[in-house]
Order: C-alpha cells, then structure tokens, then sequence
C-alpha cells in the first residue's frame, strides 16, 4: 500500500517564477518511462535536432542518462522565451518527471512520505509563492503516476556496518533533527552540538544496546552536547592545514555546481578545471577566475571573519539546513550506503561551504541577502552529484571527523 505524503511541519512556499535556472546548467536524470516517451515523441527526426542527442549518459549520476545540454550548458528543449519545448508545443504531461515535479521533492519514510522542496530552485530557496500545501494534491498525483512513495526504504546504516531497524534510525533521525532547529541556539551552535553528538555516538558500542536503551543514550547525549561544545567557541582555533586543504577540495567540487558553471566542459575548460583544481590545493594568491559572475578575490580573503551581518542575509542558508533536518533529506537521499552520521556530517561542512562561498562572491564589499540564491542552489544541487556522494568524499569526512577539525572549520568560517 502507497506510504501516506504529508508536508513538513515548517512552512515551506514555493511558485515557478521562470527564472530557467533549473533549465541551465541542471542534470535532469531520465528514468526508462522518460525515455520511452521521449521516443515515441520523436524528437530525433525533428529537422532542429539533427546531430544533437537529446539524452546522453552521465557519469556524475553514476551513467545514468540525462536531458542533454547545449554547448552554454542549457538544457536542449530550452527556447529563447525561455519555456520548455517539450511543454509548448506537446503539453505539461509530456515532460519527464523530474522536469515536471521540480522542485518538489518526495521523501519515503518508514511511517508516511514527506513532501519539501529542492532549493536548487531560488524561488524556493526565498519561499516565493503559494504555501506547500496548496501544492499537495498535484505532488501526490505525480507520486502514484511513478510510484515513488510505494513503500517504505530500507533504513540508513547508523554507522558503518551498523544496519538498524526503522525504529532504531527513526530515534536518531528525530534527536539530530531537535539537535538542528532547536531555537534555543544559532545554527552554528547547532551544528556543532549534532557533530558533538556523532563524536560521542561513533564512541558508544551501540550495537549492544535495545532500542529503550538507544533512546536514552540519545537523550543523555543530546542533553550534553551544548557543554561539551562550549569549548570550540571559548577558544576558536583555525582548522588544521590539511583540514583546510581537504575543506578548499570539497569547496571546489561545490564551486562546479555554481549556476552558469559548465555541466559537461569543454577541452579547453577541463583544463582549466584542472588548474583551478591546484590552485584550491595551493590555497594561496587568487583564486580561479571560473566565472564572470565571481569577483577576483584571493584565498586569504576567504579565511577574514565576516563580522555582525542582518539576520535575513543568513535566513536562506538556515531554511536550508532546517528544511534539510526535518525531512530526512540530507540522509535519505541520493547518498546510498552513507550511514547517518556521515550525512550528518557532510549537512554540516555544507554550511561552512556555504559561507565560504558568500566570502567569495562578496569580496571587497559587504554581502547581500541577494548573494543567498545562487550559493543555495550550490549546495542543493550536491543531491546526487557523485563527486560529493562517493568514496573520496567519504574518505574527506572520515579524515575531518578526528580531532574535531569538522567543528573547527563550522566555528571557523562562522566569524
């Protein structure tokens, strides 16, 4: 029987206002359906798609096919009034589900669905528009069409080789998510509090505990964890050089999904990718100027604190981790095998990333709530992304979780 959808305790708004970011630059994953239909519509005999595919296999979806792209990386139904081809002339159903669902998103559970959005979009990252709600019944049509919600996922490892019970994971899934939205804290508080939790956790041999035991393991830890986090803000410490090294690594490959970036470059800017790729290695003198959008700004720029901004410039980025907690995304999609603690981890060095990049983008000036958008749509866009869903980067957490040096850099670029 189809697990139940409901939205999110939070309020989420979200309408399309036809910006075309999620038709620029975007990978749009194909299912066999999609294809099919896209077949029998056939579009490779259409005089204007002859010698352009309009699927091809990618390798950062671990090679499945994709909407292909033009060479400015925009999606090859795009027009220049910037709708869909496919919507215009065919109609809304004939697009792929991805296409036509974005940025709404389904998250099976173990008891019901959740719907929430993607903020890759950035109407849904300023929650532009109509409330979730009003937006339920369409998502749940969509969901029955592919039955996306048909039953409930095999539960995430807690940690490696640690496979628990729904009830087991639903308990530590709900003490990160009270961890990560408790008003009582700034999100950098938070955030360090949850990475004192996994610390303790990683710890524990809680393999030999009953589920009653879990749960008072975790109210015990949860409860400590403020505490025992106070010293990484008494005595801000920078991170490690080599944390630094592998934090400038993960940024970069963050840094390729910056809108306008190239999805599938070019020779020529593959090998710039690959001496920009050094320079992040390096960490000193200018950065790599990948994009007209970004300033010219040196590392050493990127390390300066930030000082006292207005809250609603931070508003965009702590939706993004609240909305990431509540529903179970950051851990139940598209990282399969990662065990919750290294989702855990890996939400909490994207808001360390996350301001690292608003130090870029605002160089030589004061940030801008208007610089929020395309710096959520980065990070979003890491669901799926395999550079960041793979066994480097997995290597690159496991080495940042010793010595604390994931509370470091989450204390260090929070200045």
């Amino acid at each position: 029987m189809p697990l139940p959808i409901h939205v999110l305790p939070l309020a989420e708004r979200w309408d399309c206002h036809q910006c075309g970011v999620c038709c620029r630059g975007s990978l749009v994953p194909l299912s066999e359906e999609d294809l099919a239909r896209l077949k029998e519509q056939g579009w490779q005999q259409h005089p204007d798609f002859r010698g352009q595919p309009i699927a091809v296999r990618q390798s950062l979806l671990g090679h499945a096919w994709r909407l292909a792209h033009r060479e400015d990386g925009s999606c090859v139904f795009l027009l220049p009034d910037g709708l869909c081809r496919i919507h215009k002339e065919l109609g809304f159903h004939a697009k792929p589900l991805v296409c036509r669902m974005f940025p709404l998103q389904v998250i099976p559970r173990d008891r019901a669905a959740v719907l929430t959005l993607r903020r890759a979009c950035p109407s849904a990252a300023a929650d532009r528009g109509r409330p979730l709600e009003e937006q339920l019944d369409f998502a749940r049509t969509l969901a029955r069409e592919r039955k996306l919600a048909q039953a409930p996922p095999t539960p995430p490892p807690l940690k490696r080789g640690e496979r628990p019970s729904w009830p087991r994971a639903r308990r530590v899934l709900e003490c990160f998510e009270s961890l990560l939205t408790d008003p009582r804290y700034p999100p950098i508080r938070r955030l360090v509090h949850a990475l004192t939790v996994c610390r303790l956790l990683d710890q524990a041999k809680t393999h030999r505990l009953d589920d009653a035991a879990l749960g008072q393991l975790l109210s015990l830890l949860a409860h400590a964890a403020p505490e025992e986090s106070a010293e990484w803000f008494t005595h801000r410490q920078p991170p490690a050089t080599v944390a630094r090294l592998l934090f400038r690594q993960t940024a970069a490959e963050w840094v390729r999904l910056y809108p306008g970036m190239p999805i599938t470059p070019s020779w020529s800017q593959r090998w710039q990718l690959v001496r920009a790729a050094w320079r992040f290695v390096w960490g000193r003198g200018t950065l790599p100027r990948l994009l007209p959008d970004l300033p010219t700004a040196r590392f050493e720029q990127l390390e300066q604190p930030l000082g006292v901004l207005p809250p609603e410039i931070y508003a965009p980025l702590n939706r993004f981790l609240e909305t990431s907690a509540v529903s179970w995304s950051y851990a139940l999609a598209n990282r399969a095998g990662w065990s919750i603690l290294e989702s855990v981890r890996m939400l909490a060095l994207s808001y360390p990333v996350g301001l690292w990049l608003l130090r870029w983008i605002a160089a030589n000036r004061s940030p801008e709530l208007i610089d929020l958008p395309p710096i959520i749509t980065t990070l979003d866009r890491a669901q799926g992304y395999a550079p960041l869903a793979g066994r480097k980067q997995r290597w690159r957490l496991g080495v940042l979780a010793h010595g604390g040096q994931l509370e470091r850099l989450v204390v260090w670029y929070g200045r």
